[in-house]
């Protein structure tokens, strides 16, 4: 565990194993989240380093004020860990935002990139509310009309809309029941005023700066091995992250069984297998 400093402060980030093949870094969900959720991706870390950070604005990293919450922002923190580390070639590894981020940073720095992994990754976010139409129109009629009703007034803070989104979330976004038991564990800082930003009040009503985000046309840009995955019931449904996979010549996809937006969580070994799989090409 180590910390670098930039001008916008601190940046938190763990480094584990020896060096070897090329070096993973990987980059956490959100807009605001922690590199917690990604953690088990240290684990591959047997023939190379593999690095897991906390992006600047949220977990242990220093907050940071509105005007530094873009894409631009988090494409330089990124290659600024990179530098501090010394890697000049790496693998890039994003989950959900993540995705869209090791996306951004591609486009700008594409010879320091030697492989891609998107996760369950936003690549558009007007293909990803599509998508969450679709899924939400299968949950029960009621929970379909407080949804719908709360996001039409802008009631998305009230307890009835939040308690409506709980089965989407429990169905697509996570699986595993202990996510959402109450816990007496101190959780890392995610940032919901910077996902409030850049996203929006849930995980699919975007309101903010990347509500009309689409990365769609950087990805027949991409000339490096490329890996997609999606869980079998994903937020970010596995007919999209193929249909994006068919963007890139060089890219493959992976549906992982049983699993939704949290596959590290809900079946971490299987998950590892999948990336390893990929990893060992190289």
């Amino acid at each position: 565990m180590a910390f670098f400093e930039t001008s916008l402060g601190k940046t938190f980030y763990i480094k584990k194993g020896r060096k070897g093949d090329t070096p993973i870094i990987g980059c956490h969900g959100g807009p605001g989240g922690t590199h917690n959720s990604i953690a088990p991706l240290l684990e591959l870390a047997t023939d190379r380093q593999v690095v897991v950070y906390d992006q600047i604005g949220s977990g242990k990293s220093s907050l940071t004020k509105e005007k530094h919450w873009n894409i631009e922002t988090f494409c330089k923190n990124l290659d600024q860990l990179a530098k501090h580390l010394g890697f000049k070639e790496f693998i890039l590894y994003g989950s959900s935002w993540g995705g869209t981020l090791i996306l951004e940073y591609y486009k700008r720095y594409p010879k320091k990139v030697k492989g891609l992994i998107f996760h369950s990754s936003l690549i558009s976010s007007p293909v990803w509310v599509k998508d969450a139409k679709k899924l939400i129109s299968k949950l029960p009629k009621k929970q379909i009309e407080v949804i719908k009703c709360c996001e039409k007034v802008g009631a998305t803070d009230s307890k009835v809309y939040k308690e409506a989104i709980k089965s989407y979330y429990q169905k697509h976004v996570c699986r595993d029941p202990k996510a959402y038991a109450p816990s007496k564990k101190k959780k890392p800082r995610f940032n919901e005023e910077l996902y409030m930003y850049m996203w929006g009040p849930s995980e699919f009503c975007p309101t903010g700066i990347l509500k009309k985000y689409d990365g769609t046309s950087l990805l027949k840009k991409i000339n490096v091995p490329t890996l997609f995955t999606s869980g079998q019931y994903d937020e970010a449904t596995p007919a999209s992250a193929k249909f994006f996979s068919n963007k890139v010549k060089t890219a493959t996809f992976k549906e992982i069984k049983g699993c939704s937006h949290s596959s590290f969580r809900e079946n971490k070994e299987l998950t590892k297998k999948v990336l390893r799989n990929f990893l060992d090409t190289f």
